[in-house]
Formats: structure tokens, C-alpha cells, sequence
């Protein structure tokens, strides 16, 4: 038989048994000794095979590797705030805290650099510096993602945004498999040519970046098109016809040890020689709703959650969330101004959410004549993953999210009372 059709034959089934193993991540959640072995081998045989791979196996691979990286630049792009906070976790995690105010800044370049570096590779622009670029961010990555595997600094490194969220050593795992895809390109670098001229693949890149770093700008100051959270447009906050939960109890045999649960409706209590011989050692309960419920706690001022009664609510409920006032604008606060006027005028519920200490609170809310406004606390995740604008406007109604306004994009009060009662 030919060598050369034997290796040709190779190479396509390694991209094929890399894309398996792709596909086996979703199975380990964590460490787990022989799966990595197999990753780590088959970047060996990559790097062997990649010498002699003909060109189809090569264009297979830099085409995966930018639909990819347009993918994850593009979820991440689409909500940089999310990607911000996920690097001030990092921050936070190491200690550099110094790096706070650079966090929008950097999420907006790398978000941009990803995406740019997968239209790059699809687009065969500059194959050898990207070859080189993405490589070399690949090795930072990779090192990075082992460390959160092996300590866990922070629970979720973010790399789908919040599309995909897997576990830190699912997310090692998905970097040696694109690794093992970008050992090829970049050892077989020489092999991709353009028919663009350098200055023109060079302005096409410039030209990319920038349109994307602009688009992510351009979400930064009014919403996500995509939204990925618990509270996008659409959402129902509570089950429509919620089951009852169950308890179950523990109890273990002062003689033999043995070991038995009980529903609750079915625990004989009232036995007294089962009482006497068995002890309660422990309980448990399953909510077949847990999964359903969107809410997050709306505390008052004497610690009540009100978060279930205002997801119930018939009537419009606008909520004005502000997750830190001390960086809110003033002109943005005083919108909410007639907003409230409108609840008012109408008998509906409105509540500023906020986050803040109750000085800080109180300051910003004297100095913007905000003192009607009732006031319920919440965690500051919560209220940025519920919308991400400081200060953003909720509507719910029904259990439902019914629209959401980044404080940019409000519209004026007869349009928002349409909305309302739509």
C-alpha cells in the first residue's frame, strides 16, 4: 500500500479522533487520569503527524480553529460586562487589585483579539503571525486553566461567556484539544499562503478589530443582542403550576445500625415501639422546581424577601437596579425620576435594587433627590447578572421579565406604559 495515501489516511483520522475526544469533554467534569493521558498523546502524535499532513488535513484545521475562536470571541464580545467581571474575579483570585480599573478595558481587547484571530485563520490573513499569535496565547491559556483546574481560584474562567459554562478541568481539557489542533497550523505554518497582498491583509485585520472592538462598545452602553442570563426578555421567574416539595427523613436502628428513609406522609411517628427503637439521624429535600425558579432575594428593611411576591404580581413592576451608585451617573439616576412619578400615577409597584452600604446609598440618593424611592437589597452578582447596566430598568409582570432598558435606551413614559399594561 502507498505511504503517502497511509499518512494522508492518518492525518484525517487524527482530526477525526480530536474531534471525539472534543466531544467526550462533556463526560469529565473533573480529573481524570486517563482522559488526559489520551489528550496528551494525541498532541504528540499531532506534532508527529503534522510534518508530513497534506494541506486538505491542514485547512481542516485552521477552518475548526477560527469557526472556534469566532465562536467564544463572539459570546464573550456580545456581553463584555460579563467578561469584566469574570476578569476582576481573576483580580481579585491573585491579588492584583491594582488592575481593577483596567478590567472593561481588557475584556473589550481580548474579546476583540479572539474574535479577530478566528476571522484571521478562516480567512487566511496573515497566516504566519497569527500562526505564531495564536500559539503563543494558547500556551498562556492553557497554563493558566491548568492552575484553575488544580486550585480553583475561581469557579468559571468564563471562556464561553455565559453561552457555555463548563467545569476548570473541562476547560483544560478543551484547550489541549485545541492545542492539539493548533500544533498543525503552527508547525505547518509555511504551508498556508495568501493571495492578498501584505498591505491589504494587514488592513483587513486592522479593519476587523476595530469593528468589533466598536460593537462591543456599542453593548457596553445599551444591552446584549444575545442575552445569556437567568433574566433575559421572555423569562418566567416562577413555575406555572408549582409542585409541592418533599421531605425525607433518616432514621438508623439502635440495635443493628441498619438504615432507613421515609417520605414524610409516611413516617410512623406515631409508632411508638418504632420510635423507641430507631433515632433520627438525618433529612433531605427535593424541590421538582428548583430548576425553575429565576428569582434572586429582594430584601426590605427588616430582612423580608419580597422577590416571590413581586414575581407574582398581576400588576407592573419596575425595578430600577443599580448594583453600584457611587459610579452611576447623575443625569441616569434622575430618569427614574417620572418613571416613578408613572407608578405612582397608576398604583404600580416600583423598588430601586441595590447593593450598596447604606451610607453610600443614602449619599447618592440625597444628593439626586431620590428619597420616595423605596428600597430593596440584593447581592451585587445577582443584579448584574439580572441586567447589565448601572443603572438598568426591569419590568416584570405576571412572573415574567417583560423588558429590560439600559438607562440610555428608556423610552418616554407613554411608550413604557404600553409596555406595562401590554
Amino acid at each position: 500500500m502507498n505511504k503517502g495515501f497511509v499518512f494522508k489516511a492518518l492525518s484525517y483520522i487524527y482530526i477525526l479522533l480530536v474531534l471525539i475526544l472534543a466531544y467526550l469533554i462533556s463526560f469529565f467534569q473533573d480529573y481524570n487520569l486517563i482522559f488526559l493521558i489520551s489528550l496528551v498523546l494525541m498532541m504528540i502524535i499531532g506534532g508527529f503527524l503534522s510534518k508530513k499532513m497534506p494541506k486538505g488535513a491542514v485547512l481542516i484545521s485552521r477552518i475548526l480553529i477560527g469557526l472556534l475562536f469566532i465562536y467564544s470571541g463572539f459570546v464573550k464580545g456580545v456581553d463584555p460586562l460579563g467578561t469584566q467581571f469574570r476578569i476582576e474575579d481573576y483580580f481579585y483570585a491573585f491579588g492584583t487589585l491594582w488592575a481593577l480599573p483596567f478590567a472593561l478595558t481588557l475584556s473589550v481587547l481580548l474579546n476583540a483579539f479572539e474574535f479577530s484571530m478566528g476571522l484571521f485563520l478562516l480567512f487566511n490573513l496573515r497566516t504566519k503571525l497569527v500562526s505564531w499569535l495564536v500559539f503563543l496565547m494558547m500556551i498562556f491559556f492553557t497554563i493558566t486553566t491548568l492552575n484553575d483546574a488544580l486550585y480553583s481560584p475561581v469557579p468559571d474562567c468564563g471562556c464561553f461567556g455565559d453561552a457555555l459554562i463548563i467545569s476548570n478541568w473541562q476547560t483544560f481539557y478543551k484547550n489541549l484539544v485545541i492545542f492539539a489542533l493548533v500544533l498543525i497550523l503552527f508547525l505547518r505554518q509555511n504551508s498556508v499562503k495568501s493571495n492578498l497582498k501584505p498591505t491589504t491583509q494587514f488592513s483587513l485585520m486592522i479593519g476587523l478589530f476595530v469593528l468589533f472592538a466598536a460593537f462591543e462598545i456599542h453593548t457596553i452602553r445599551h444591552l446584549p443582542i444575545l442575552d445569556f442570563r437567568p433574566w433575559k426578555v421572555g423569562t418566567r421567574l416562577l413555575p406555572e403550576n408549582p409542585q409541592p416539595a418533599k421531605f425525607y427523613f433518616v432514621y438508623k436502628n439502635k440495635d443493628s445500625g441498619e438504615e432507613k428513609e421515609f417520605l414524610s406522609s409516611e413516617l410512623p411517628w406515631q409508632d411508638t415501639v418504632f420510635m423507641s427503637q430507631w433515632s433520627y439521624e438525618s433529612s433531605r429535600e427535593v424541590n421538582p422546581d428548583a430548576d425553575l425558579y429565576k428569582t434572586f432575594p429582594m430584601l426590605d428593611s427588616d430582612g423580608n424577601d419580597l422577590s416571590a411576591e413581586l414575581a407574582k404580581s398581576e400588576q407592573p413592576v419596575f425595578l430600577m437596579i443599580v448594583y453600584d451608585i457611587m459610579d452611576a451617573d447623575d443625569d441616569a439616576l434622575k430618569k427614574f425620576l417620572p418613571i416613578y412619578n408613572l407608578c405612582q400615577q397608576n398604583g404600580w409597584t416600583f423598588y430601586m435594587l441595590n447593593s450598596d452600604t447604606p451610607d453610600d446609598l443614602k449619599k447618592r440618593v440625597e444628593e439626586n433627590e431620590l428619597n420616595d424611592f423605596p428600597v430593596l437589597n440584593s447581592d451585587d452578582t445577582s443584579l448584574k447578572a439580572a441586567i447589565r447596566a448601572n443603572p438598568g430598568l426591569v419590568i416584570l409582570r405576571n412572573g415574567v421579565v417583560k423588558s429590560k432598558f439600559n438607562h440610555r435606551d428608556i423610552p418616554d413614559m407613554e411608550e413604557l406604559n404600553s409596555l406595562a399594561t401590554e
